[in-house]
């Protein structure tokens, strides 16, 4: 009975011990969707929100770590009314909105046990590729009229967050995340082109899905 009772016991263990690393050189993908606040809104150095939504398949390699390479998209926006400004003829006007792409490799590190709750640390890392769109500034002279182009650069998106498993295959999370997103714009007045290199920073809070 004692031999009998040690192998059953045994057996449950290697049993749960399987389900827990059943992950373990699979492939997944983790979703997630969320809003990024702009840390700074002085004019004229101002950075934009955005809505996002990220893609990221990936590969199990253990039970704690889960890599591969995805996909983002960030609808960034700015709206300000009522800006003075030197030799204004009126109140400036400003509505900005750009769309970013990027394309990253990732990382997810998860804390404690593969089946338990518990925190997580992931970056994404890779290049935003930025739509041209127009940046309206009315209020200034010609100012109205300046068309800008934007272009792409570096994205960096290191987050902190909180890991639920529903099941041995799915989970939501909840996390914190600070976006990087390097660009360049440029745009022509008085028969020059102009250039300036910029850096769009934002505090996300994201929910995802997981397996």
């Amino acid at each position: 009975m004692k031999k009998l009772f040690t192998i059953l016991t045994l057996f449950c263990y290697f049993s749960i011990a399987t389900q827990a690393q059943s992950k373990i050189g699979t492939f997944g993908m983790q979703v997630e969707t969320g809003y990024a606040f702009a840390l700074s809104d002085g004019y004229p150095e101002y950075d934009h929100q955005a809505f996002n939504i990220a893609v990221s398949p990936g590969y199990h390699v253990t039970d704690k770590l889960f890599a591969g390479v995805g996909v983002a998209l960030y609808n960034y926006t700015y709206s300000k009314s009522d800006i003075g400004g030197y030799g204004a003829d009126k109140p400036i006007e400003v509505n900005s909105s750009f769309m970013s792409i990027p394309v990253y490799a990732h990382g997810l590190w998860k804390f404690g046990r593969a089946d338990n709750p518990g925190l997580f640390v992931s970056l994404k890392a890779g290049y935003g590729i930025i739509s041209k769109t127009m940046n309206p500034m009315t209020g200034q002279g010609e100012t109205d009229k300046l068309m800008y182009d934007y272009s792409g650069g570096l994205y960096l998106s290191p987050s902190i967050g909180y890991m639920y498993p529903i099941n041995d295959k799915h989970a939501i999370s909840l996390s914190v995340s600070y976006d990087h997103q390097d660009y360049k714009s440029t745009f022509k007045a008085n028969e020059r082109d102009y250039e300036n290199k910029k850096t769009n920073s934002t505090i996300g809070v994201k929910v995802g899905w997981a397996f």
